[in-house]
This record gives structure tokens, sequence and C-alpha cells, in this order.
């Protein structure tokens, strides 16, 4: 959206975009509408029930042939030599700011999402196929809420609004999405996708988990879901997620009390299309036994 341009400036800062992420509002005001776009294409959109507790503010200048100031608080802050560069530099600032913002959470390599009222979490190492598998779910009446990052707390699963980062050799596992890419330019080797842009509902929002799994890749191997022992799960979650700032008794707690009320599942991962129905199939077993335990 415009912003009235500041008189007298040189270079008025006519373009402004209002960001939230979790309980952080951030204001980025410009004098260069290219730089908003390329901002607008990191950046989500997701709806977010949360309450915002902090307002951060950035000005980004053209600087001649300096490139571009990124001024934070009216403080400058770093320099780059063009508006992508700059709006990267912003994206990833505005991520490490959020996530101070919640120090009291643990933070999960892991995606989030519900199937049929029941969220689950999808924990794995880097480049386990996270990703493209919540990515291909959204085509399968899965509600998904992120690919990459859930913060817990007291045994609920909050995802984090970012945008999907596709790795670009993952394109040809999901044709589902290539009419969009085909529209967009890759950052560097990933592809950034907003659900709302494919036509998906996106709210983020806290919730109870129902069932956790850790994802194993089995590439051209048999999909198998199979039950995973609670003590090896916190083991496999503890290796794949970041301590909240009250140190290890907090991270322990958030950790087992969210294992406590789940199911405890490994995921070996042979194609997307078994990997999808063991889960569809898997989670409507959960379902219905959970559905009759609350009778």
């Amino acid at each position: 959206m415009r912003a009235e341009a500041n008189r007298g400036e040189a270079h008025p800062l006519t373009f402004e975009r209002s960001i939230q992420i979790l309980a952080c509002a951030f204001v980025v005001s410009s004098d260069c509408a290219e730089l908003v776009a390329a901002l607008e294409e990191r950046t989500q959109r997701a709806p977010q029930d949360f309450p915002v507790s902090r307002t951060y503010r950035f000005e980004v200048h053209r600087a001649g042939a300096t490139g571009y100031r990124i001024e934070e608080a009216g403080r400058p802050t770093e320099h780059r030599d063009d508006p992508g560069n700059a709006a990267e530099a912003l994206f990833w600032r505005m991520h490490e700011l959020s996530l101070e913002a919640l120090p009291e959470y643990t933070k999960i390599h892991a995606g989030c999402a519900d199937w049929r009222g029941r969220r689950f979490v999808i924990a794995g190492r880097a480049r386990a196929g996270k990703t493209t598998l919540m990515t291909r779910m959204l085509f399968e009446g899965f509600q998904v809420h992120s690919d990459d990052i859930v913060l817990l707390r007291e045994g609920e699963a909050l995802p984090y609004p970012r945008r999907f980062w596709t790795r670009a050799e993952s394109v040809a596992l999901l044709p589902q999405i290539a009419p969009l890419l085909m529209r967009k330019h890759p950052v560097r080797d990933h592809f950034s996708l907003d659900p709302r842009e494919l036509g998906f509902q996106w709210q983020i929002t806290s919730a109870p988990v129902s069932a956790v799994l850790f994802l194993e890749p089995r590439h051209g191997g048999e999909t198998r879901i199979t039950p995973c022992p609670k003590y090896r799960m916190a083991n496999l979650i503890m290796s794949q997620s970041l301590l909240p700032a009250a140190g290890a008794r907090d991270w322990i707690r958030d950790v087992l009390g969210m294992l406590d009320i789940s199911s405890c599942l490994l995921l070996e991962c042979g194609s997307l299309d078994s990997a999808v129905k063991a889960l569809k199939n898997t989670l409507e077993l959960q379902s219905r036994l959970g559905d009759k335990a609350d009778e």
C-alpha cells in the first residue's frame, strides 16, 4: 500500500508494506517500488491468531551509486547493491527478530498440518523432503500450516508463518505447482510459495498435537509408517530443535509434553504418492481411535 510522500526529501518514501510475523509487526517504507515488490515475493500473507507485542520500522533508501541503505528504527544498519539483495536482508532480519520475540518457545525443525481437525507434526533432518511432502499434501485434503519451523510450548504446536521454500530439483515431483512457478522467478536455487497463491486457506493458530512423525527418506523403497517408542522420538525431536531461553528444563517439558499426548510414528518415505496414502490411512485410524476414546 502507499503511504504519503515525505515532503522535502529528494526521494520520498512513497511505498510501504506492513507484515505480521506472530508477535511482531513490521512496517517497511521505501522510495523504490521494485524493492517493495521483491519483499512481497518473499513474505507470507497468512492470517495469524497471535497478539502483536512488538513493532519494528524499517526504511530503505536508494543511495545513488552505493545501492540501497537500510535503516532500522532510524539507524543505518546495512547497504545492499540492488533491491533484491536489500529485500533478502530485510526478510532474514525480520525473521530473526520474530523468533527472538518468542524466547519461551522450543523451536523444532518440522512441518505442521491438520487432518480432519487433528494436528500433527512431521520432523526430519535437513533435506529429508519435508517441504516437498508438505507441499504435496496441500493438494491432498490436508490443511498445511508450515514446512520448516514449528514453535512448541506446553504441548501445543504453533506453526511458524514463513513461505514454503521448495528446492528447484523438487519441482519435477510437484507438477501441481508448475503453473504458478512459470509466472515466478526462483530465489537462488529455491522457489518461495505462499499456500494462498495456490488457492488454499492458510491460518496460523496454536493447537495440541495428536501425532508426531519423524521423516526418513527411502528413495525408491517402500513407504512405511511404524510406531516409535516415545523415548526414541524424544531423542529424534531434540536432535532437530533449539532450546527455549529458560534452558534444558523447559525444553524437556515442552518436548515430553507434546509426546505424552501424541502418537509417535516413523515415516519412511518411498514415493510421494505412497507417503500421502499411508499418512491418510494412519491418521484416519488415529482419528477414529481418538473419537472413540472421547466418547
